[in-house]
């Protein structure tokens, strides 16, 4: 039983949103899968020149293969450790070897994902970073102050 505890307890650390430090993409998701220049209303509010997009597209090309690659390896490492917590045979050590597996791959994508995004801020002037900045905070604000989808949990008698 204790076993079963520590190993629940064990994946459910590990699939809370922001376990580990760099997992997300920085610039992702609605900024265009993670290509913010590509998004027109964007690039108009940075005054992106052609220059400016070409040299950004370029640095995202030369990184994506590696990228890909690095995020593949994540999940399979993530899928390994899923089939361990499944399994009565693992030993405790052997999960958390995976773990360890798992938290370095990621720290690895997370790491690829800062120089890359590093390199594109150098493409950037002070004024549109600053911009760039104003406009995530923007849209964190506003995706704050949604409603909660109508498919959403919605509390119990008890938690409410």
């Amino acid at each position: 039983m204790r076993h079963r505890t520590l190993t629940l307890l064990l994946a459910a650390a590990l699939f809370v949103p922001g376990a580990s430090a760099l997992a997300a993409s920085h610039w992702r998701g609605a900024m265009h899968n993670g290509k913010f220049w590509k998004k027109s209303d964007v690039r108009e509010a940075l005054q992106l020149s052609d220059d400016e997009v070409h040299r950004l597209d370029r640095i995202f090309a030369k990184e994506q293969n590696s990228l890909k690659a690095l995020k593949a390896e994540v999940e399979k490492r993530r899928d390994d450790l899923d089939a361990m917590l499944v399994s009565d045979e693992a030993d405790d050590q052997k999960v958390l070897d995976q773990v360890d597996g798992l938290e370095q791959a990621r720290a690895r994508l997370g790491k690829a994902r800062a120089l890359m995004v590093l390199e594109m801020r150098k493409v950037l002037t002070a004024e549109q970073r600053s911009k760039l900045a104003q406009l995530r905070s923007e849209r964190r604000k506003h995706e704050l102050g949604k409603e909660p989808r109508d498919d959403a949990r919605k509390p119990s008698p008890r938690e409410g």
